[in-house]
C-alpha cells in the first residue's frame, strides 16, 4: 500500500512517498528513466508549512499555489509566491520556502528526476524559480495532478508508476508549452540554443560527439557552452550526451533481441567491450544482466 504521510496535520492532504528500495528498481527501467516522480501531494491550506533544505535535494522540486500565497528564498533572493503561480526549484540548489501566516496557500507538489526531467526543471534561467500560470492551465494540471495521487491509491505498482510518469510528461508539457502565461521563446537567446542542442544530441545518438561539436552547433564556445549546459542540466555536455545513449542502449537491449554489439555500433561505439565498462558504469550492471533482469 502506498505510503501516506501526515506529518503536517494539514487537513485533506495526500502525501505519496515513493520507498527507495521501489525507487532503486525502477531506475533499471528504460520507460521511467527520463522521467520519475519520487514524491508528490496536495497541501490545503497549510498553515506553519515550511521547509529548510541548506543543501538541496537531489530531485527538482515543483510547487504549484492554487489559493493563498507562501514565500521563497534562494540565495539572497526572496520573493512571494501567490495563486496561479508555480515555483520551480532545480536539484542541489539550497533553498527555504513556506506558507504565508495570514493566508497560508493551498499547493500540489511534485519532486522529480531523469534526463527529460532536467530538461522541463531548466526551461527558467538560473536566476528565475517563478512562472505565472493561466486559469485554464492551473485547472488542467490541478486534473492531472489529482490523477497522479489516484493512480497510487491501489500502491505502487509498476504499471501505475508508469502512468504516473506519462501524466507528470503531460503535467510539466501543459506547464511550460500549452500555458499562454508562459512563453519559452520570451526567453534570452543562449536558452533558445541549448534547447537546439537538446535536439540535435537526438539526432545525432549514433555519432561521438566532441564538446566542440555542441559548442560549435550552440554557437558558442566551448567554456560558455560547458557552463550553461551544466547550469541547466546538472550534467557536463559530454556526461548528459553518454546517458542519453545508455538510455536508448536500455530501449534496445530490453525491446529488440540485438546483440549487444550491434546495439553498441548504433550508438556509436565500434569497441562493444568499452561499450559494456561504459554502460555498466553508468546503469550499474552489464547489458547482457540488464537484458536478463529487465525482460
Amino acid at each position: 500500500m502506498p505510503i501516506l504521510r501526515r506529518r503536517d496535520g494539514f487537513t485533506g492532504q495526500r502525501q505519496y512517498v515513493i520507498p527507495t528500495a521501489i525507487l532503486e528498481k525502477l531506475a533499471l527501467q528504460p520507460i521511467l528513466q527520463p522521467l520519475l516522480a519520487t514524491d508528490i501531494g496536495w497541501y490545503p491550506n497549510a498553515r506553519y508549512h515550511y521547509r529548510e533544505r541548506e543543501q538541496g535535494i537531489d530531485t527538482h522540486i515543483l510547487i504549484l499555489c492554487v489559493h493563498g500565497s507562501g514565500w521563497y528564498q534562494i540565495a539572497d533572493t526572496r520573493r512571494t509566491i501567490h495563486a496561479g503561480e508555480a515555483l520551480l526549484i532545480p536539484r542541489g540548489v539550497s533553498h527555504v520556502y513556506g506558507a504565508d501566516e495570514a493566508d497560508p496557500w493551498s499547493i500540489h507538489w511534485v519532486h522529480f528526476k531523469g534526463i527529460q526531467g532536467d530538461y522541463f526543471a531548466y526551461q527558467l534561467p538560473g536566476d528565475e524559480h517563478i512562472l505565472t500560470v493561466d486559469p485554464a492551465t492551473t485547472a488542467a494540471l490541478e486534473h492531472l495532478f489529482a490523477e497522479c495521487y489516484d493512480s497510487f491509491v491501489g500502491g505502487f505498482v509498476q504499471h501505475r508508476l508508469i502512468y504516473c510518469a506519462q501524466i507528470l510528461h503531460h503535467l510539466l508539457g501543459a506547464l511550460f508549452f500549452n500555458n499562454s502565461a508562459f512563453s519559452p521563446m520570451l526567453r534570452t537567446s543562449r536558452f533558445r540554443n541549448l534547447e537546439l542542442t537538446f535536439t540535435f544530441l537526438q539526432q545525432n545518438i549514433a555519432r561521438l560527439l566532441t564538446l566542440s561539436d555542441m559548442a560549435e552547433h550552440a554557437g558558442l564556445s566551448n567554456s560558455h557552452f560547458s557552463h550553461l549546459f551544466k547550469q541547466q542540466t546538472g550534467y557536463s555536455p559530454v556526461d548528459y550526451f553518454i546517458h542519453l545513449k545508455m538510455q536508448w542502449a536500455c530501449s534496445l537491449l530490453l525491446l529488440t533481441t540485438k546483440p549487444v554489439q550491434q546495439i553498441a555500433c548504433e550508438i556509436g561505439y565500434e569497441d562493444p567491450y568499452y561499450f559494456s565498462r561504459l554502460f555498466k558504469k553508468v546503469i550499474g550492471i552489464s547489458p547482457r544482466a540488464y537484458r536478463e533482469t529487465s525482460g
